[in-house]
């Protein structure tokens, strides 16, 4: 898009949404919300087209993403389309996730996209399921079962240079928190945090008593040179 029609549409947005904002506080406006959404989705389609013919503008793919969830989200409160108050949060962070991911998808030199893009997408699908299935539980395995595929995928998808291969330790971490929360595995949470403890005190005790062995096998600490002598010298007299 060029430089000048964008700065045209970024203009005409304003002037709608000083408008809008004029038609509130006049009260003259009683469908306001609904004027909000459009202008919403207009400026998301807006940023999105300038994301899709603009290689070097590929930020604008985060504001599209965002700007069409909240769009929606806002035509669909005022539609009252039923659970639209529910799940319209995750219908917003979903928005945004998927911007993130464009962005990646864009230039896989900016695999850093994929982090924020995966954050927002699990936390879109936690308020889902926290919504329907009422299991704080549930939603909290699925928050860290989301981070592990997240960094999972970092550590897999190209990069355009070489793989970050250090994500799968964060991965594999987070994988484990989800099983240790999924089996409601208090008591081994508990056992866990005495065996740090005392992992610390058997590698203490194991580091001094090797040293005490070294020293012990050392040959400074042998016979003292001529003390064989002398006492065979005290047995011929």
């Amino acid at each position: 898009m060029p430089r000048r029609t964008a700065t045209i549409v970024l203009g005409i947005l304003l002037l709608a949404a000083g408008v809008l904002l004029l038609l509130e506080v006049t009260g003259l406006m009683g469908a306001v919300g609904v004027l909000w959404g459009l202008l919403f989705l207009a400026a998301g389609a807006a940023f999105g087209v300038l994301y899709a013919t603009d290689p070097s503008k590929w930020w604008a793919a985060i504001p599209a993403g965002t700007l069409l969830g909240l769009g929606v989200l806002v035509l669909f409160d005022e539609a009252g389309v039923p659970g639209s108050q529910q799940w319209g949060g995750a219908l917003f962070l979903g928005g945004g996730g998927a911007g993130f991911a464009a962005v990646y998808l864009r230039d896989h030199r900016r695999w850093w996209a994929l982090i924020p893009a995966g954050v927002l997408i699990t936390l879109a699908l936690q308020a889902l399921l926290t919504t329907a299935a009422q299991q704080e539980q549930a939603g909290g395995v699925l928050f860290f079962v989301g981070l592990a595929l997240t960094f999972a995928l970092v550590a897999a998808l190209p990069t355009g240079a070489a793989r970050n291969r250090w994500a799968w330790i964060p991965a594999a971490a987070l994988a484990v928190l989800a099983a240790l929360i999924a089996l409601e595995a208090t008591v081994l949470l508990s056992a866990v945090s005495y065996l740090w403890p005392l992992a610390l005190i058997a590698a203490g005790g194991y580091l001094i008593v090797q040293a005490l062995r070294r020293r012990h096998d050392a040959p400074g600490h042998g016979p003292a040179p001529g003390s064989g002598s002398t006492s065979n010298a005290a047995r011929d007299r």
